[in-house]
């Protein structure tokens, strides 16, 4: 499956799961002015592309590509990876997150609805959104680490044209949790990040130097048929 198809089923999915859940999907708790604004949104439908979405990113075929190590990884290209993908990520466990605070919502006012807010806090609330919080971090982990130990691009990377490999250095091997970890760090504080990305020839991030990783610049190939000149 090329890129730009990728692309476009992942910005479909959003649209669809935005669209039935009213705009927003998942739960959230925030104080604003002297009040405790505590919303959760969810739906049938959201779930159903979410369960579609997450078998779409085991399930489809990447084409293969050639390394091309005459271009760069530059650090925008990996936001943008980094942005699709936590779409990507959420898009998938959101609207499961949000199940637990509308169930017990519909338990407190006696009717079950998909979507609720309202202006004060319950002391249940934490103790229900922090399961979803943590299983979020936790999904956003599991799905960086899998695609890298595997040597696979998450869907981000595939659709902008890099992976993630091993250094190559002698005698060190990868440590790929740790890149996770560091690589998230990093872009919290994005402009320190960049500034040392860019003192670098080949833009490499501090994340890839201390794990023994590093990321290459993949130009996927064309359908075989086209290959052939069919």
């Amino acid at each position: 499956m090329s890129p730009r198809l990728v692309f476009i089923v992942v910005v479909g999915a959003y649209l669809v799961s935005s669209w039935a859940s009213g705009g927003s999907v998942g739960a959230n708790s925030e104080r604003v002015n002297s009040n405790c604004l505590v919303n959760a949104s969810s739906s049938l439908a959201s779930l159903l592309v979410g369960t579609a979405l997450a078998l779409f990113v085991v399930k489809y075929q990447q084409r293969p590509g050639a390394i091309d190590n005459a271009k760069v990884v530059g650090f925008w290209r990996r936001i943008g990876a980094f942005v699709t993908d936590c779409a990507v990520v959420l898009l998938v466990l959101a609207p499961v997150a949000a199940l637990p605070l509308l169930v017990v919502e519909g338990h407190y006012t006696g009717t079950f609805h998909w979507a609720f807010e309202r202006r004060f806090s319950r002391s249940t609330d934490m103790v229900i959104l922090l399961p979803g919080i943590a299983a979020s971090f936790a999904g956003l982990f599991l799905y960086f680490y899998v695609h890298a130990r595997f040597g696979r691009p998450t869907v981000g990377q595939y659709v902008l044209g890099f992976r993630v490999t091993a250094s190559g250095e002698p005698g060190a091997a990868p440590n790929w949790g740790a890149r996770v970890v560091y690589s998230f760090m990093g872009l919290c504080m994005w402009p320190v990040s960049v500034l040392l990305a860019w003192r670098t020839p080949q833009k490499i991030c501090w994340w890839d130097s201390r794990t023994y990783t590093r990321v290459i610049r993949v130009q996927v190939l064309e359908a075989e048929v086209r290959a052939g000149g069919a």
